[in-house]
């Protein structure tokens, strides 16, 4: 075996062990967030926070709220009503259906939204949404806009807690509206107090440190 190959997975071993993540065992439901464990490495889910929009016996959905594309995308691009408007950017929702709009806010009379408790809804009118951004509302602190989503098969997701991939918790309407998404993953962290506190400062790549 290669020595720097070897010393590297020695390093990310020591991490493990210092750090000692597991799942917190909380049952996922609509409306909850999954945080990546720091050692979860897929390149889709890396770090990332994910809320959770679907949650039943024969799969889960649910929406990244953290990750850009590489190439950033804007509203605007895709809505050519809005081309006049200041850019409003979309987010990397998953990767499964990226030719599907997703949208988060707190915005009660925007029709046939679905609830998802805590004062956050998902979609509904996408026509009044637009109107609602034309007629100069507030937005960046009302709504946030992905493409794509999350899928898991049946008894995928709850596989992957029993492996300690997520741990289970809730989500800040303040903090997600008005905070960076870049600070996201971390920030809930340290929400949750020790240990996770302690695990938001596992680094992102063991063998530079």
């Amino acid at each position: 075996m290669n020595l720097f190959y070897k010393n590297d997975i020695n390093k990310k071993n020591m991490y493990e062990e210092l750090f000692q993540v597991k799942s917190n065992n909380i049952a996922p439901s609509k409306g909850r967030i999954l945080i990546a464990s720091p050692l979860l490495s897929d390149y889709h889910f890396s770090r990332t926070v994910v809320l959770m929009v679907n949650h039943e016996e024969n799969g889960d959905m649910g929406v990244v709220l953290n990750k850009d594309f590489r190439y950033h995308v804007s509203l605007n691009e895709l809505v050519p009503e809005l081309k006049d408007m200041p850019s409003i950017p979309v987010y990397k929702g998953g990767p499964v259906g990226r030719d599907t709009m997703f949208f988060i806010h707190d915005i009660e009379e925007i029709k046939d939204s679905l609830s998802l408790g805590n004062g956050l809804f998902m979609n509904g009118d996408f026509n009044q949404m637009i109107q609602y951004i034309k007629s100069g509302n507030p937005i960046m602190e009302r709504a946030r806009f992905y493409l794509g989503y999350a899928g898991w098969e049946e008894n995928q997701l709850q596989s992957e807690i029993e492996e300690n991939s997520w741990i289970v918790s809730e989500l800040s309407k303040e903090r997600f509206f008005k905070e960076s998404y870049k600070d996201l993953w971390t920030n809930t962290l340290n929400d949750m107090g020790e240990p996770y506190r302690t695990w938001a400062q596992y680094p992102s790549i063991p063998s530079l440190n």
